[in-house]
């Protein structure tokens, strides 16, 4: 009966795993109620308010799979929910994976977890919020089953790819779990040293199989339906694997990482502070392990515990080495919120006996971890503020554009649009709160064209909003009639000759074209 299948269940899930998951679910909606119950869309929203997700031309062939499971549309706050569930079940699987035992350890894990920046960037992402979400949780799945006592690689290779085949930047988290696995091993675990290499040779081998299983997978997907890769942040030719450039790559990772942790550029935050008083503590405990459990006096580990430290920076960037191209902004960096559990996972190690400097340990974890999930969930509703300001001034411009092309003439026996430009202060896609919050701007979310994937964020909002059918003019009949003198003629909105009809086509010049 489902009752007595449910009580066994419960029977096997341990306390600190419940403890960890609830944290997770309260932190969680303490940072994104406001968006979950706020229409609070950016431009992508604007244009993928419902669409099937169909993303293989992105290489995220199995997107619309798990997306179709609460709808194509952008749903606030179903959408927001699963998110959230999906990140309280993924902490879950991060507890698993380091063996967390105390309860509080396991709650301040699931808090950092929900309320991490980058959750923040996904919610304002949330048509595909519960996919990614998902990424998320196939991603620490797979780091789970390939760090087991007894392996399951195969499983883990199909995660993988699947995690991938949903969006590939989730590649990183299972990376750098995997890392965190290994330094754990040589800190607390005496395993013999055949042993240990075996293992790191079982998981290279894993993620190899997943990320060939995802190539096989994607390259079938094309040919079945005639698809090339898009030129979007470099999926074409990172697939290709003609845009490898290692001195390029290295400096992307150095300065994503302190872009992220570091950036002063706007001055001292308390989220820098705390970054730095994190990062010493953790330098600091750590050094005290390895001389008091004399680690030290092995040359060879600590060979490979220098070697796993540095693969760590690389690993939360690990496709700047597929493409140094590829701009890692704050979407892509789930992987770095396994930075901090370095520093949460001592609140339980090294604890054996209790003594006046374990207090004080204990007591610096904590009060520092509720300091940096409370200042995530400021970060968060600052955020969602900032984002529902750009999108009430938007509307206001886009009433006046319709307005505009109500009043001009010829414009009712019209049904396509070309927009020429964009608004000025239109264009940012995040804003420096620290760290970049990728998803949200100060300006307008009324954007330019994107011819790479093929989206007008104006048409679509005058169709959605005024009720209009537009079809929007793009690649070669835009450049035809981008060259014609009577459209080069025309000024910048709001003047009175941004918007005219040309050719049967509403023109609408909100700037100048290409920048």
């Amino acid at each position: 009966m489902p009752e007595a299948v449910l009580k066994k269940l419960n029977t096997r899930i341990l306390p600190q795993w419940k403890a960890c998951f609830v944290a997770s679910i309260v932190v969680g909606l303490l940072a994104h109620f406001y968006k979950i119950t706020n229409w609070l869309p950016n431009w992508d929203s604007l244009v993928f308010r419902y669409d099937p997700q169909n993303m293989i031309g992105l290489g995220r062939w199995f997107l619309p799979v798990v997306c179709a499971c609460s709808s194509f549309y952008d749903l606030p706050f179903l959408n927001g929910v699963i998110a959230i569930l999906f990140h309280g079940l993924s902490a879950v699987c991060i507890c698993k994976i380091l063996n967390v035992q105390k309860k509080t350890t396991a709650c301040l894990i699931g808090a950092v977890i929900s309320s991490f920046p980058v959750v923040t960037s996904v919610m304002m992402y949330n048509y595909v919020a519960d996919g990614y979400s998902i990424s998320f949780f196939l991603a620490t799945l797979a780091a789970l089953f390939m760090t087991q006592e007894k392996p399951r690689y195969i499983l883990s290779a199909v995660l993988i790819a699947l995690s991938t085949g949903i969006y590939q930047a989730y590649i990183t988290v299972t990376i750098v779990l995997v890392l965190f696995t290994l330094i754990d091993n040589i800190l607390y675990h005496d395993e013999p040293f055949l042993v240990f290499i075996k293992k790191i040779i079982g998981m290279l081998l894993t993620g190899v199989l997943g990320v060939a299983l995802y190539f096989v997978v994607l390259k079938v997907l094309l040919a079945a339906f005639s698809i090339t890769l898009l030129d979007y942040q470099g999926i074409n030719s990172t697939a290709a694997l003609n845009g490898i450039d290692l001195a390029a790559s290295f400096y992307v990772v150095k300065e994503t990482f302190l872009g992220y942790f570091f950036n002063i550029s706007n001055g001292m935050s308390f989220f820098v502070v705390l970054n730095g008083l994190i990062l010493i503590a953790t330098i600091l405990y750590y050094v005290a392990i390895i001389i008091n459990n004399q680690i030290y006096k092995s040359p060879v580990k600590m060979i490979i515990l220098i070697i796993l430290g540095l693969m760590l920076f690389i690993g939360g960037t690990a496709l700047a080495f597929a493409n140094a191209g590829v701009d890692y902004h704050n979407l892509m960096l789930m992987g770095y919120v396994i930075f901090y559990l370095f520093f949460l996972v001592l609140y339980e190690r090294e604890t054996g006996q209790k003594s006046k400097g374990t207090t004080i340990k204990c007591w610096t974890i904590l009060i520092m971890t509720i300091l940096l999930t409370a200042n995530q969930v400021v970060i968060a509703n600052v955020s969602y503020h900032k984002a529902q300001l750009a999108y009430e001034k938007s509307y206001g411009i886009l009433m006046q554009i319709a307005d505009r092309i109500e009043q001009t003439p010829g414009t009712g026996q019209c049904n396509r649009v070309l927009v020429l430009g964009a608004l000025d202060d239109s264009e940012p896609y995040s804003v420096v709160l620290p760290p970049d919050m990728t998803g949200i701007t100060d300006g307008y979310i009324l954007r330019a064209d994107d011819e790479t994937v093929g989206q007008s964020v104006l048409c679509n909002a005058l169709n959605d909003y005024c009720g209009k059918n537009y079809h929007f003019l793009s690649d070669e009949e835009k450049k035809v009639l981008v060259q014609q003198d009577n459209v080069k003629q025309m000024n910048s909105w709001p003047a009175k000759d941004s918007i005219a009809v040309i050719d049967n086509i509403i023109v609408i010049k909100l700037g100048t074209e290409g920048e």
